[in-house]
């Protein structure tokens, strides 16, 4: 036997050593392979879920940017809406303006409206046009009042159609009333007129006075839910016939046949001893 022969057959095989070498080395191969794929595998799951999850993100912030897109164009389409509204407001307002005969806007004092800066045993009061508006300030309540400015042309009438906005701005709800005296006897107040104003507790009130009778309430209207806002108070009077509107609604209508001719004056009630402020303006008439 030569060395070689003698070193192979010397070889422990007995135990299979050289046969779980080959199976060892196969395992390991095998495993390799196995954690090869796997490692892949989870490679290839974790790249599905990264390129998933950054499709869904651009998705949604798209969706987001689509959704910021409407409600863009939703405020939009309001916006223009109200612009339109107020646009279509302002030409009906614009043409009604156009059918009267006079129309003042208060941009001046042209038309010689009453304007004092005064202080009697009523009140302290500065009555002003200014900044395009009629403006009543009184400053200080002594004794509760009634004040008025006549309409300064031929004031004495018997159809007719006026409009007025007035707002009131007070301390004290109820506390003051503006509106307009209407069919007043050109001979004195006291002969007779009618009263309708707005009062900023949401009232209105329709009444007629004389000297000898006093004060007469035609009728009181309650909850109109326009106190401390801009209103446009309207009068159509028609022979006997009388229409009240407030803001374009008829609030009231009467037939009365105790003055059939007279003037017409823009007028303001107080009647507690706070300090008020009256606007008016957009002053229109057509006889």
């Amino acid at each position: 036997m030569s060395w070689e022969e003698s070193k192979i057959a010397k070889t422990p095989v007995g135990d299979g050593l050289i046969m779980d070498n080959q199976v060892v080395s196969e395992n390991k191969k095998s495993f390799w392979q196995n954690d090869k794929l796997l490692v892949c595998g989870m490679l290839s799951f974790y790249g599905l879920c990264i390129v998933g999850l950054i499709a869904g993100t651009f998705l949604w912030l798209g969706q987001m940017n689509r959704k910021i897109s409407a409600n863009a164009t939703s405020t939009a389409q309001v916006v223009a809406t109200q612009d339109a509204n107020a646009t279509a407001t302002a030409i009906v307002r614009t043409t009604e303006q156009a059918k009267f005969g006079f129309v003042e806007k208060f941009d001046s004092n042209n038309q010689n409206w009453l304007t004092e800066k005064d202080e009697d045993e009523y009140a302290k009061s500065n009555i002003q046009v200014k900044d395009g508006m009629y403006i009543w300030d009184i400053e200080e309540v002594k004794k509760t009042f009634i004040y008025w400015a006549d309409f300064p042309f031929n004031n004495n009438m018997k159809d007719f159609h006026v409009y007025v906005d007035t707002k009131l701005i007070a301390n004290t709800p109820g506390d003051v009333c503006s509106g307009f005296l209407f069919r007043v006897a050109e001979e004195d107040w006291d002969k007779g007129g009618y009263y309708f104003s707005l009062c900023n507790d949401s009232t209105a009130t329709i009444s007629y006075h004389t000297q000898k009778d006093g004060w007469e309430n035609i009728t009181r209207l309650f909850d109109l839910g326009y106190a401390n806002e801009w209103n446009r108070l309207e009068i159509i009077g028609k022979g006997t016939n009388f229409q009240f509107l407030i803001n374009g609604t008829q609030a009231y209508e009467m037939d009365d046949d105790r003055q059939e001719l007279g003037g017409l004056a823009l007028v303001i009630e107080v009647n507690e001893k706070v300090p008020v402020k009256v606007l008016f303006d957009n002053f229109g008439l057509q006889r």
